[in-house]
């Protein structure tokens, strides 16, 4: 699929609790949302305790292998790794996972770890060529469109600037290993406020610095296309705060991901449901404010819903996107 052709809306995979229930939700929600015109499904290695991409495998493996119903080549899927995970389904808590999957197996070394508070993060090559085949297996397909490394700024902050952008080289270096051999497609940052603070804020990321180290490894054919960030009428600082900065001229991170070739996908449209009452009654122009908001190629929604589905595709519908 090309990139242009991915629908507005994406399948978000965030939200719920770890057990059959939601998990049968959402399989029937991605389900009716993959058949009725939305393409793009993300997710991420962590999400309830790895259901969230099972139960994307789950609808793939019917949709595609069994009922022939959707072809791969017609769908955008992203899914992120960085942060420790849990197993439910293994009964495997993150700390757990951690020592008897990736330290136990050599996948990881517990000095890999950067660790604030309860998060725990990780930037070495060998975890993310770990969770890239888990989440293919999971997800049941061969390769990945987008993959991206799951809040930076967790390692940036223990870290520091020089560090964190000597391991982001290695890193970028191992995805362009993986692009070659054709595991994914693209890679990218998943952040949550990284790319939106003020330059002196302790765990920013300037977007030009990092697609210099893009740059530095593989030239103007990087993969390096994908950045991800919360983006709702609450929180718009991604299309009005002049915070980046690009040669010598300071822009929006809209305006600097569009110079810089890079697609903006969003998240949180509507603040994880941490919406006033006021808000609740208004949710049609939340919606439309996003989804009208120029530079933004996709925004992820949560949809344990087939209702939800609907309702997002009647939003699709009246900004004319489908």
């Amino acid at each position: 699929m090309q990139i242009s052709e991915v629908s507005r809306i994406a399948i978000g995979t965030h939200l719920g609790e770890m057990n059959d229930e939601d998990s049968l939700l959402y399989q029937k929600s991605i389900e009716y949302a993959l058949l009725n015109g939305i393409n793009f499904i993300d997710t991420a290695l962590n999400y309830r305790g790895m259901r969230s991409e099972r139960d994307v495998g789950s609808v793939l493996s019917k949709l595609m292998q069994m009922e022939k119903q959707v072809d791969r080549e017609d769908l955008f899927l992203s899914t992120k790794a960085g942060i420790i995970p849990g197993d439910i389904d293994a009964q495997l808590r993150p700390e757990n996972y951690l020592q008897e999957i990736l330290v136990d197996k050599g996948v990881s070394q517990r000095s890999d770890l950067q660790i604030i508070d309860h998060h725990k993060h990780v930037l070495e090559p060998s975890f993310y060529e770990f969770a890239i085949q888990q989440s293919l297996k999971h997800m049941q397909v061969d390769y990945i469109d987008v993959h991206y490394i799951h809040n930076p700024e967790v390692s940036l902050k223990v870290l520091g600037e020089d560090a964190f952008y000597h391991k982001l080289k290695n890193l970028f270096s191992f995805y362009e290993q993986q692009v070659e051999q054709g595991l994914i497609r693209y890679y990218g940052l998943a952040v949550w406020s990284a790319f939106t603070e003020s330059p002196e804020t302790l765990g920013y990321i300037s977007l030009e610095k990092v697609m210099d180290v893009a740059n530095s490894v593989a030239g103007h054919s990087h993969q390096f296309r994908f950045i991800q960030t919360p983006f709702n009428q609450s929180n718009h600082l991604a299309a009005t705060d002049l915070n980046q900065q690009v040669g010598d001229k300071w822009r929006t991170l809209l305006q600097a991901a569009e110079e810089l070739g890079v697609h903006v996908t969003t998240s949180a449209p509507l603040d994880c449901g941490r919406l006033t009452k006021h808000q609740q009654g208004n949710i049609d122009e939340l919606m439309s404010f996003v989804l009208k908001t120029p530079g933004i190629l996709s925004t992820m929604i949560g949809m344990r819903k087939v209702d939800t589905v609907k309702k997002n595709l009647r939003w699709l519908n009246k900004v004319g996107s489908l």
